[in-house]
């Protein structure tokens, strides 16, 4: 079981945080969750409090495969999934015909996402490295960082060892076969320096009902820059799902 956070209580929405983050990178939302709406919060095998084996091999369809897991656990199977960075990824992979709406915050692509090959030495050194990785995580919100940002570089450091090149790896190699045929919002923060305006394009495009709203003046995570925002869009988004 993984361990998670929950708020509210309602309809089910289940954030899936991203790559050097955990549950807490919600904390924001989940100390003001919208309205009738039962705020799932779990961290993903080998990050925050969820150990994984380790052997793990990071995989974008073995986070996925744990993410479902989790919704049965929680009695959440027919949940809207929020995914942020490659959280997205994941959402999108465990997504099925059950699944009442996608949102996908400043995601990896469906055709993944690559990291060039020089790249990877960098982000093994953040295992020992902390001011290298805080650097790192603030140019990820670089609008505004919440209090408890030090907390979250300290839980990034405390990764499963072999995330810190293997996610990397896992969405470079990762492609989404099927298109989910739900409702998809795509997120994007027009000063994101990681995700492009391209491909938040492309994901958008990729779903049969999927839609781009471009957000202006924030960065790659909505959720540490600006939770009041992300609720309200969460609420409308919410609203047109549940009809």
């Amino acid at each position: 079981m993984l361990s998670y956070l929950e708020r509210g209580s309602g309809f089910p929405l289940v954030l899936v945080h991203g790559n050097f983050a955990s549950k807490e990178w919600w904390r924001g939302l989940l100390e003001d969750p919208p309205e009738g709406v039962r705020l799932l919060a779990p961290d993903l095998p080998g990050f925050g409090d969820s150990p994984a084996p380790p052997d793990f091999t990071p995989s974008i369809p073995a986070y996925a495969e744990a993410l479902r897991g989790f919704l049965r656990a929680v009695g959440a199977e027919e949940a809207v999934l929020l995914g942020h960075s490659l959280g997205g990824a994941v959402a999108m992979e465990a997504a099925w015909e059950g699944t009442k709406g996608l949102v996908l915050l400043n995601s990896a692509p469906p055709s993944g996402l690559k990291t060039p090959e020089a790249y990877y030495p960098i982000l093994e050194s953040y295992r020992e490295n902390r001011e290298a990785l805080a650097a790192a995580l603030a140019a990820m919100a670089p609008t505004r960082r919440p209090p408890w940002f030090p907390e979250l570089v300290d839980r990034a450091q405390r990764m499963h060892p072999a995330h810190f090149q293997g996610n990397a790896r896992a969405l470079s190699a990762w492609r989404l076969q099927r298109p989910y045929g739900g409702p998809v919002l795509v997120l994007y923060g027009a000063l994101d320096p990681l995700v492009s305006r391209a491909m938040a394009e492309e994901t958008a495009a990729f779903f049969p009902r999927g839609r781009l709203l471009v957000l202006e003046g924030v960065g790659h995570s909505l959720n540490l820059e600006d939770p009041p925002r992300l609720k309200a869009i969460l609420e409308a988004f919410l609203g047109e799902v549940m009809g």
